[in-house]
């Protein structure tokens, strides 16, 4: 399996060209002073030197002679500047072989349509006529199971997210046919679309990776007021559920019209007794709006992370290992608690999504 993980390019450099023209001993020359790396577009920079003592019967053939070196200087940018590659939305390779650095073109627009216009007919869900063989579920038609195939997986979110992702990075590491790329971005949420735009960034990922699935989780930074039509609203207020449900939608429709299917992962249990409770107000819009929007499936990670009794679970024996699960925060997970996370997530698509998926280092709590 191939991953990429969310990052920035570094800035493509091209050629300055220097040169000078003008006459030595009676004749034109052309001499290129400098051939040097620039962050910006090629330039081609010269001087034309006259010769006063020139003799005037010699000025016409001096004079066609500068014309054509102008015109050699011309094509030479010409040719330069065609041959630069571009570095909008390019992947380069860093000193891992597994994983690729991806940049994607960044807007400074933050401006939220929660109503997002669509002209374009929706695409086919049948991933399977695209080599990657995920297929929901469909009343009246039975689908059987299969290897998953070539598939693309995007995968986006906030730290949580990141969580989430290195473990089916660790999970699906020996999956080759599995192309995933991890699009997480630390500190963000739909609430604060000043700070980050997500369905816009979305509709960018989107064309960039043209996957087969999204799997989101996002949302832990999300227990604030949101701005929109010039006025404010307070957490959990209704016009607050009423907008954060469009921008939920926002990304769903956006993700099944361009033809990939979309997994929502919920958030887990939280140890704060009062962030817990804004987390399943949260929960209960994702998945409020994944029933009303085709292709899209919410997946609750609430139990697998609670005891018995429906308490918050630090830790509890891993492979029949005891270990802790989550970070001190009480939030985050650890690296085990990451892996058992991925590990849930990654056999709940294969159950969904009638595919057969093979864990490198499965983790499962046990009793």
């Amino acid at each position: 399996m191939a991953t990429d993980v969310a990052g920035c390019a570094a800035p493509m450099l091209e050629p300055l060209v220097t040169g000078t023209i003008g006459p030595v001993g009676g004749r034109s020359m052309l001499q290129f002073d400098d051939v040097r790396s620039v962050a910006r577009a090629p330039l081609l920079r010269f001087s034309v030197m006259s010769e006063l003592s020139t003799p005037p019967q010699h000025r016409w053939t001096l004079r066609a002679k500068l014309l054509g070196a102008l015109v050699a200087l011309v094509l030479i940018g010409a040719v330069v500047e065609s041959t630069q590659p571009r570095a909008s939305g390019q992947s380069t390779t860093t000193s891992s072989p597994s994983v690729t650095t991806s940049s994607l073109p960044q807007s400074s627009t933050t401006t939220v349509t929660t109503n997002p216009a669509h002209t374009t007919p929706s695409k086919t869900l049948n991933q399977r006529s695209r080599g990657c063989g995920l297929a929901a579920s469909t009343p009246g038609i039975l689908v059987t199971k299969v290897a998953i195939g070539h598939c693309s997986v995007l995968e986006i979110g906030d730290s949580l997210g990141t969580d989430l992702g290195w473990g089916l990075a660790r999970e699906l590491a020996s999956t080759a046919t599995v192309k995933l790329h991890l699009m997480d971005k630390s500190s963000t949420g739909l609430a604060a679309t000043w700070f980050y735009n997500w369905p816009r960034q979305v509709k960018s990922m989107l064309a960039h990776f043209r996957p087969n699935l999204l799997v989101v989780c996002l949302g832990g930074n999300d227990e604030q007021g949101i701005r929109f039509d010039g006025r404010s609203y307070d957490f959990n207020t209704p016009q607050w559920r009423s907008h954060y449900a469009a921008l939920i939608k926002q990304i769903d429709t956006l993700a099944t019209r361009d033809g990939s299917y979309v997994l929502w992962v919920g958030l887990p249990i939280m140890a704060p007794t009062t962030y817990r409770a804004g987390v399943v107000a949260l929960n209960s819009l994702y998945q409020s709006v994944a029933h009303r929007v085709p292709g899209v499936t919410y997946l609750s990670s609430w139990k697998l992370f609670s005891t018995a009794r429906g308490q918050y679970r630090e830790s509890a024996p891993v492979n029949h290992a005891n270990a802790v699960l989550r970070s001190p925060d009480g939030i985050h997970f650890s690296t085990i608690g990451g892996d058992v996370f991925a590990s849930f997530v990654a056999n709940e698509i294969a159950s969904i999504y009638h595919v057969i998926i093979h864990l490198d280092l499965p983790a499962y709590i046990t009793q």
